[in-house]
């Protein structure tokens, strides 16, 4: 009995624990079934937000990105448009450039791609890792160019490769090309690649990196014209990235074909004549303003900016001495030397200061105060009127003149004359030179105006400045009449199909203040400086043509500092040599300003220079009957020479 009831009761417990136990599992398992299910919502939440987000507000984007990891689109740059002279000829053209490029999104493994390129390529790694980097900041699909313009012999060899370098690709786009290299490279202008502060300023529609684009000169000033309208094909490729088939093609549009008014034949002469010299030379049609040659020495070849420049090429054109990017013609100002006469004659005689009979003593001297300013010949010229002062380039005739009338009416004739402000020429960073007053120097100096800074100032030195394109406008004013026209170079733009988009006319921007029978004297003076024995410029006489000009020699340091044999100074601090002229002199055709940097003296140093041009010019314009007048001074007019 007592081991039936101990059985019993132990079966009792022993059910009672199986009981508890079961109760408190019951317990756990529905704890830990409240988090399953309470993480199962979370996840599926999670889940569905995510997909909702992937479908609904990403589905447009990984559509296209489906899209494109079947279909590739390939932009196909637009040939540049041409630059040709006003015959014709083509100045700047295209031909087809190869492109080593990468689509990033085709590389898996971009170091083992880089490390089998630089090989093949010949580049640092530098150069390509900052290339790419620019091309970040664009969609990984859109090809980077890491090598521009390669050769026969790369090309082949990556050509062979292209199987074991996934993502390279050979791209062939237009690019420039300059049969004439080194002329006109400041007025033509050179192309480079946009970089990234140029594509983040929102100038340049449709750029991408590596895209070469204008950076000075007419191409960059043209940029719209010139790039034209990029194409587009859409191509079908494989999980490489490589071409399965052409889907559709939509070809691009050449940019529009630029005619200037520069002559090649003239330009090429001016360029020949200031060969080895430092300076610029403007050729201008006085009757219209058009600019037929424009040239700043040193020059440039711009086919080395094709290729690509290099680090040494670029620190040559950058030297701070010879400096060979600036365009010399109308960013850098010089004092203008005796070809400034020209204005201090027109203003004297129109304020009645002289006439053209007033003889005035003209010694090797002229003192003022305790100052005594030189002329430039020892002998003097004796007594003199105003023809032989131009003539000789009298120094004495105008200090006297200069000082009679004042600075500030040389200054108010000088800015008639167009100096003192910009000539309004369509390209950027022209320099409007300075024509200086009291109030100028009180400004600049906190210092009064002094008479002896009127008497420099009459015959072209002290402060006044001016660049070689006023000059130009300035003597073609004097040959045409007085009409001061705003200096073109462009004669129209054609469209790739050949009809006129726009064409471009002369404008007159002002007229000389001087009556046509003192124009009349001071023509004859400039005819009479080339065609006397004693003229200046004497070396410009052309056989059969008759030149008017006016010789210039600008003063680099002060006269206590200068030496007596000039060969014997260094050459920084040596005279500009200056020139101006036109011809024929009786209905003027031509009008021409030399500047020569540190030349020394205008009469024998840019006088024949500028012959060379004349020469040129007139056998351009052959056949022509020689000009034989028995008496030249009977054909010069001091009005409009169609008069």
């Amino acid at each position: 009995m007592k081991r039936t009831e101990k059985a019993v009761k132990f079966r009792l417990k022993t059910i009672w624990h199986i009981k508890r136990f079961n109760q408190e599992d019951l317990e756990a398992n529905r704890q830990r079934c409240k988090w399953a299910i309470t993480l199962l919502f979370v996840s599926m939440s999670i889940f569905c937000v995510r997909l909702c987000y992937l479908q609904i507000v990403m589905g447009r984007y990984f559509e296209e990105r489906s899209k494109n990891n079947r279909i590739r689109s390939v932009r196909i740059q637009a040939p540049r448009g041409d630059i040709l002279d006003r015959t014709g000829r083509l100045l700047a053209g295209i031909r087809p450039c190869f492109n080593v490029c990468i689509i990033r999104e085709d590389v898996e493994n971009m170091e083992a791609l880089l490390t089998r390129l630089y090989p093949l390529l010949g580049e640092t790694e530098a150069e390509i890792r900052t290339r790419l980097h620019v091309g970040s900041t664009e969609p990984s699909y859109i090809p980077v160019i890491i090598k521009r313009g390669i050769n026969w012999k790369t090309l082949s060899m990556i050509e062979a490769r292209l199987f074991y370098l996934p993502g390279v690709s050979i791209e062939v786009t237009p690019a420039r090309e300059y049969p004439y290299g080194s002329v006109a490279p400041h007025l033509l202008g050179y192309l480079g690649e946009i970089s990234e502060q140029e594509l983040r300023s929102g100038r340049y529609k449709n750029r991408y990196p590596g895209d070469l684009v204008g950076k000075c000169g007419i191409e960059a000033r043209f940029e719209p014209e010139l790039a034209g309208k990029d194409g587009q094909q859409k191509l079908e490729v494989d999980a490489r990235g490589r071409l399965v088939r052409l889907i559709d093609k939509r070809p691009a549009v050449s940019g529009d074909n630029l005619y200037l008014t520069i002559d090649l034949d003239l330009q090429e002469a001016c360029e020949e004549a200031m060969k080895g010299k430092s300076g610029a030379i403007v050729a201008m049609d006085p009757q219209t303003g058009q600019i037929l040659a424009m040239v700043s020495s040193p020059g440039f070849d711009l086919n080395d900016f094709v290729k690509g420049i290099t680090k040494t090429q670029w620190k040559a054109l950058n030297n701070p001495v010879t400096r060979p990017l600036l365009n010399r013609a109308f960013q850098c100002s010089y004092a203008p030397g005796s070809t400034f006469k020209i204005v201090t004659a027109a203003a004297a005689l129109e304020e009645g200061i002289v006439t053209k009979n007033t003889i005035l003593n003209c010694g090797s001297s002229y003192r003022l105060g305790r100052r005594v300013f030189r002329d430039w010949s020892w002998r003097g010229h004796g007594e003199t009127n105003l023809h032989k002062a131009l003539v000789e380039s009298c120094d004495t005739y105008f200090y006297q003149v200069g000082l009679k009338l004042g600075i500030r009416k040389i200054a108010r004739y000088a800015r008639a004359f167009g100096l003192g402000s910009k000539t309004g020429i369509d390209l950027p960073d022209e320099n409007p030179g300075l024509v200086a007053t009291p109030g100028w120097k009180r400004r600049r100096y906190h210092e009064p105006w002094q008479k002896g800074e009127t008497l420099i100032t009459a015959i072209g030195q002290g402060f006044t400045l001016v660049t070689p394109l006023q000059m130009a406008r300035l003597i073609s004013a004097v040959a045409n009449g007085g009409r001061l026209y705003r200096p073109i170079y462009m004669e129209k733009i054609l469209a790739p199909d050949g009809h006129c988009v726009v064409s471009f006319h002369s404008e007159v921007m002002g007229t000389l203040p001087v009556s046509r029978s003192h124009l009349r004297t001071i023509r004859l003076g400039l005819l009479g400086a080339v065609q006397e024995d004693k003229g200046t410029g004497k070396q410009c006489r052309v056989s059969g043509v008759h030149v008017a000009g006016k010789t210039g020699t600008a003063q680099v340091i002060g006269q206590a500092r200068r030496r007596r044999n000039e060969k014997d100074m260094p050459f920084k601090f040596r005279d500009h040599a200056w020139f101006v002229a036109y011809a024929p002199a009786e209905r003027p055709e031509l009008a021409v300003a030399v500047l020569v940097e540190h030349g020394g003296h205008g009469g024998s140093v840019a006088a024949p220079i500028a012959r060379k041009v004349f020469e040129r010019w007139f056998q351009i314009q052959s056949p022509r009957p020689l000009i034989r007048s028995p008496k030249i001074t009977n054909n010069i007019r001091g009005g409009d020479s169609h008069a």
